[in-house]
């Protein structure tokens, strides 16, 4: 996988084996931090199905992330 950068375009990649569903799965958004020693990506939320807010910033693992 390409090494995502600030200000990059990401997808939320799905989880299978998320109980009753992953819904934040397919949600896109732009990078506004990585924290490399520790993996995880900081998003901004612009297209989502989940019941989240857009414009809500979440702090996910970098794999669990495809660039778009």
């Amino acid at each position: 996988m390409a090494e995502i950068k600030v200000g990059d375009r990401v997808r939320v990649k799905d989880r299978p084996d998320w109980p009753g569903g992953y819904k934040i799965a397919s949600s896109e958004g732009s990078v506004i931090e990585v924290q490399e020693p520790w993996g995880y990506v900081v998003i901004h939320l612009e297209k989502t199905n989940a019941s989240i807010d857009l414009g809500t910033t979440v702090t996910l693992r970098e794999e669990a992330l495809e660039k778009i």
